[in-house]
C-alpha cells in the first residue's frame, strides 16, 4: 500500500514534467503564443473555429487541466474554445484550474488572476436571444450579442463560478464560489450567489 501511493505521488509530482511540454508543441501547432514558466498538469483541449481568432499567454501561468490535477474540478478540464476575431489574453503569474473559455470578443485575465476548478468564461450569448432568429437555424446569420470580460489583476474567482459576456471584475476583488456574474465589479470587494451580489468590502494593508 505504501509503495502503490508513493508511485501515485511521484507521477502526480512528475506530471507537469510531461503534460508541459507536450502542451507547448500543441500551443505551437494552433498558434497560441505563450511566454516562459508555463507549467501545465494535464491536456489543454482547444478549438479553433477562426483564423482570425488568437490566444495569448503571459509568463509563470499555471494550468490544471485534469481531474487529478484538481480533485475539486471534477471532470472538468482546460476547454478553450475561439470564435469570430475573439482575443484570449492571459496575463502574468495567473493560475486556471479546469476552466472553460469561450471567446468571440474579447477576455483578458490580469496578472495574478487566480481561477478556481471548473470556472466558465463566456463572452458570448451564443444564439440570438430573439425567439423567431433562434427558429430559422441560421446561427451564422443571426445577431448574437458578445462583448468583452476583463478580469482585471489580483482577482480571485471561486470554483464553479460563471462568468458573463460584458462583466469586469475590478482589480483584488473576489468572487464566491459558484457565483453567477452578470454585471461588473467595483475593485476590493467581495460578491457572491446567483445573481452575485456585493458581500463586504476588502480590507488590504496600504
Amino acid at each position: 500500500m505504501k509503495l502503490a501511493f508513493y508511485f501515485k505521488k511521484a507521477i502526480n509530482m512528475y506530471s507537469v514534467k510531461f503534460w508541459t511540454p507536450i502542451n507547448k508543441i500543441s500551443f505551437t501547432i494552433n498558434g497560441i503564443k505563450y511566454n516562459k514558466g508555463l507549467r501545465v498538469r494535464g491536456k489543454v483541449y482547444y478549438i479553433q473555429h477562426s483564423k482570425e481568432s488568437s490566444v495569448e499567454i503571459g509568463s509563470n501561468v499555471f494550468i490544471n487541466s485534469a481531474p487529478k490535477a484538481n480533485p475539486i474540478g471534477f471532470v472538468d478540464r482546460v476547454n478553450i474554445q475561439m470564435v469570430d476575431s475573439g482575443k484570449l489574453i492571459i496575463g502574468d503569474n495567473c493560475g486556471i484550474s479546469n476552466c472553460a473559455f469561450t471567446c468571440s470578443n474579447q477576455i483578458q485575465l490580469g496578472n495574478h488572476v487566480l481561477l478556481g476548478a471548473g470556472c466558465k468564461l463566456f463572452d458570448t450569448d451564443f444564439h440570438a436571444l430573439d425567439y423567431h432568429e433562434r427558429i430559422k437555424g441560421n446561427y451564422k446569420g443571426a445577431p448574437i450579442k458578445t462583448s468583452p470580460i476583463i478580469i482585471e489583476e489580483g482577482v480571485f474567482v471561486g470554483a464553479g463560478s460563471i462568468i458573463l459576456k460584458g462583466v469586469t471584475i475590478g482589480r483584488h476583488s473576489i468572487i464566491g464560489a459558484g457565483s453567477v456574474v452578470t454585471k461588473n465589479i467595483p475593485p476590493g470587494e467581495v460578491w457572491a450567489g446567483n445573481p452575485a451580489t456585493f458581500v463586504r468590502k476588502i480590507e488590504e494593508d496600504a
